[in-house]
């Protein structure tokens, strides 16, 4: 899950919120398979809310209730993972490094799909945006 689609299922006046609810329903069902969240989509997701002045109780609510899923797999970015984003953030000028380390753990662990509303992962074939 990328943060674009978070913010899109958080926030109802988002243009995605609708189509973030429905593909909620399929990731919960495993249509897609195993759900992940890496540990930097998670930190720029809980920071944008609270910069964006969501109430504190319901960030802590949505990100505690992330942590908890069982259906998600939360993946952590180590020295490894972090190098490899980094040399794919330095040949890209318009990926952020967040979205190079989604790339990156896409590679690592053969995760085919990512939810997002982020067009810049369309220039990767190994990852198709659902």
């Amino acid at each position: 899950m990328d943060t674009s689609f978070l913010i899109a299922l958080n926030n109802a006046k988002d243009e995605n919120n609708k189509d973030a609810q429905s593909l909620k329903a399929r990731l919960k069902d495993k249509e897609f398979g195993q759900c992940y969240i890496s540990d930097y989509i998670f930190d720029e997701f809980v920071t944008f809310l609270r910069a964006k002045s969501f109430p504190e109780n319901s960030i802590k609510e949505i990100g505690d209730a992330l942590l908890a899923d069982p259906s998600i797999k939360l993946l952590k970015i180590d020295a490894d993972i972090f190098l490899k984003s980094w040399e794919s953030f330095k040949k890209s000028n318009e990926l952020s490094f967040t979205d190079c380390s989604t790339i990156t753990l896409a590679k690592e662990f053969g995760i085919r799909n990512v939810a997002s509303f982020d067009s810049g992962f369309d220039r990767f074939s190994h990852i198709k945006m659902v």
